[in-house]
């Protein structure tokens, strides 16, 4: 038997592996980046190699297997189910992710306190877990906490406890770590380097199959919103889910970006209250300021999933004075906000490079929906005229707008018309139905 050793240099910024020590990363450009890392010690044999060998398995046995375990189990909170499909999937890593003080770690604490499970605390005291849960009034016979950084010490647990555990929270990502725990630094790097998050990762995905364990990872984002870390951490999780919505509302919208075990077009409703996150069913939905016409403002109705939403947006145009003028977009993409801009400008005849224009959806909700583009439209429309939209008449409050604006002002139908004009119905209001922008002078 011969045992090798060899060194490998990984960007402690990309994660990249490099034969030779740089001093620039070629990857990514970052300068004394790269760190030595001594691979394992492999085990060469002249004769056949002595290990587990993996097994084939026929899909027509593993039928029998599932009158003993359900595959898919409820998570006791409805619009969690909703957006994972039927339920929670053993053996299944989902990524949890949003920003701080959005309400991660009181819905997961929530989800173990109404099933029962194992809560690892990276970053937080059993103690102080213990006060959230009392805050949120769930019961603690069931809940158990795990302070620790380590991924063995994870592992170690469920295999000591027999797999008794059907949740797992890990609590979060970015304080875990491969390796030794008492300097904070391992072969790999320090705590939340590229290189720890994808190993540690790794090893929970290796864990939840090998268990049949569901485990949970809350993951930080960053500035731009996106999920700290490699983007390698998306692919290797079977389902991620964002939450999202303005720290000083109290709406929660819990979204789903890949699952391999459901659709990715669900969203659940949460509002956040003194004793945690209250489901929200589509009748208590309401992001409308109020029923009266308002210069600058203009309703839609959007597709959040299977369920219609009524939303308002408001706009502001006002005389910009500097060399560039402002675009602030707020709930809305960035891109898209310029260019139903620029639209504007060109098919409306609006000198809109000489004015500042800010847009905001209500309620602190971000949509995709193409289908608000006509309701930015009239809003900005509005604005600039200081004058309100305006309906046929015989109806409650203003209109709704709802259709896709393309690059020559067309207005185009949407997906899901006939769920959106039976919302319009049951709010007692008027869908106005137009084919250019252009006929918003007549709204007006």
């Amino acid at each position: 038997m011969k045992k090798q050793s060899e060194s490998i240099f990984v960007c402690s910024s990309c994660g990249n592996e490099f034969g030779k020590w740089s001093g620039q990363c070629s990857a990514c450009g970052e300068w004394n980046s790269l760190k030595e890392v001594k691979s394992s010690q492999l085990r060469v044999t002249s004769g056949k190699q002595k290990r587990e060998r993996s097994e084939v398995k026929n899909l027509s046995k593993l039928v029998e297997r599932k009158e003993k375990i359900d595959s898919v189990f409820p998570s006791n909170i409805s619009e969690f189910d909703r957006v994972l499909g039927k339920g929670i999937v053993r053996g299944s890593v989902v990524l949890f992710a949003g920003e701080p003080g959005i309400g991660k770690s009181t819905l997961l604490t929530q989800l173990v306190g109404k099933n029962g499970g194992l809560y690892v605390a990276g970053e937080e005291s059993a103690e102080q877990i213990n006060l959230r849960v009392n805050r949120l009034g769930l019961n603690a016979e069931g809940f158990d906490v795990l302070e620790t950084n380590s991924i063995e010490e994870i592992g170690e647990i469920l295999e000591r406890t027999n797999n008794v555990y059907k949740i797992v929270v890990v609590d979060s990502i970015q304080t875990m770590m491969v390796g030794s725990t008492l300097t904070g630094t391992g072969t790999l790097g320090s705590f939340g380097s590229v290189n720890q998050i994808r190993e540690s990762t790794f090893r929970l995905v290796e864990l939840a199959k090998k268990t049949g364990t569901a485990i949970f990872i809350v993951g930080h984002v960053t500035k731009e919103g996106d999920i700290a870390g490699p983007k390698l951490l998306e692919h290797m999780v079977d389902t991620v889910l964002y939450f999202e919505g303005e720290k000083n509302g109290d709406l929660r919208i819990l979204r789903v970006s890949k699952n391999r075990f459901g659709p990715t077009d669900e969203v659940g409703v949460f509002k956040m209250e003194e004793k945690g996150l209250r489901e929200i069913k589509s009748d208590e939905i309401n992001l409308i300021s109020g029923n009266q016409e308002k210069v600058g403002s203009a309703i839609t109705v959007v597709m959040e999933g299977t369920r219609p939403m009524m939303v308002e947006i408001q706009a502001l145009v006002t005389e910009s004075f500097a060399p560039m003028p402002t675009r602030v977009f707020s709930g809305i993409d960035t891109n898209r906000g310029r260019l139903l801009v620029a639209v504007a400008q060109k098919v409306l005849g609006m000198p809109l490079y000489k004015y500042d224009v800010y847009i905001s959806v209500t309620g602190g909700i971000r949509l995709d929906d193409t289908g608000c583009d006509l309701a930015i439209m009239a809003a900005i429309f509005s604005s600039y005229k200081e004058k309100i939209i305006s309906g046929k008449g015989g109806h409650t409050g203003p209109p709704v707008l709802v259709g896709e604006v393309s690059l020559l002002g067309e207005v185009k139908k949407v997906r899901g018309m006939e769920k959106r004009e039976k919302e319009v119905k049951a709010m007692k209001r008027e869908m106005v139905c137009i084919n250019s922008i252009r006929e918003l002078r007549n709204l007006i």
